[in-house]
């Protein structure tokens, strides 16, 4: 790295929302480009209120299925973590995946150790359901998600004919942060946001909308979820990566 890119960000405060056990990589590119960073999880990932075992029975009955859709890597690690545990890794073998984006395809790839089957141009939720295949009269697809899922995925392959079983895999509760960070937070250069859900736990966490500081999204989906509280967005990242990331907060704090 040249000097000038490891000074791209120098004297800048930049505000990581991601879960604490996600943020490390994002956290390490900012810093190499010469950011101070600030970790501020405004999600934590925690079991269903369900207990999993809907997620369970649908594991336990995984060769009815034709494919698997994962919209997030939470949802891929909590799938497999459940399927260790119920000794039903192997059944996955035979079944199709789709991943909403690359990171989540490389998570999934890292578990069945084969290439993702699908992956959409558009890498959101939407963009999933439009690139599915036409299904045959015996397709199933099993989407295990967040309780809080948005509906764009299991909505879009049912309006084309899917038989769809979603269940809850995980779901996101909001973290308390001490007022001390929510002091170093406010004076911050940029926010990012990977996901919708950090968005509102973030605003939950600061109690409004962010005064100072350029808010920085991973793509559309949470774009929109911070246009639908008023946020004013800085930057959107051309993909979504920690790469794309940090070349949007580049461009938010010099633009």
């Amino acid at each position: 790295m040249s000097e000038s890119q490891f000074s791209e960000l120098a004297d800048r405060t930049v505000v990581v929302t991601r879960a604490s056990h996600q943020a490390s990589p994002l956290a390490t590119a900012l810093r190499e480009r010469g950011a101070t960073v600030i970790v501020a999880p405004a999600i934590a990932v925690v079991p269903p209120l369900d207990g999993g075992q809907p997620l369970d029975d649908a594991l336990l009955r995984l060769e009815q299925y034709s494919w698997v859709a994962f919209t997030s890597s939470n949802a891929v690690a909590a799938t497999f973590a459940r399927a260790d545990r119920r000794g039903v890794r192997r059944r996955f073998a035979r079944i199709r995946t789709a991943a909403v984006g690359p990171s989540t395809a490389a998570r999934v790839e890292a578990e069945i150790n084969r290439p993702v089957t699908l992956v959409p141009e558009r890498h959101d939720a939407a963009g999933l359901a439009t690139a599915f295949p036409e299904p045959g009269p015996d397709d199933w697809c099993f989407v295990p998600q967040s309780a809080q899922a948005r509906p764009e995925l299991v909505d879009g392959l049912r309006a084309r004919g899917w038989k769809v079983d979603a269940v809850s895999a995980y779901r996101i509760v909001t973290p308390t942060l001490s007022d001390h960070l929510v002091t170093d937070v406010s004076g911050a250069d940029a926010v990012v946001f990977a996901s919708p859900s950090a968005v509102r736990g973030h605003l939950s966490q600061i109690g409004g909308i962010p005064r100072t500081g350029k808010v920085v999204c991973i793509g559309h989906t949470t774009a929109a979820a911070c246009r639908e509280a008023d946020v004013p967005i800085a930057a959107v990242a051309d993909g979504p990566t920690d790469a794309g990331l940090v070349e949007a907060v580049v461009a938010a704090v010099h633009g």
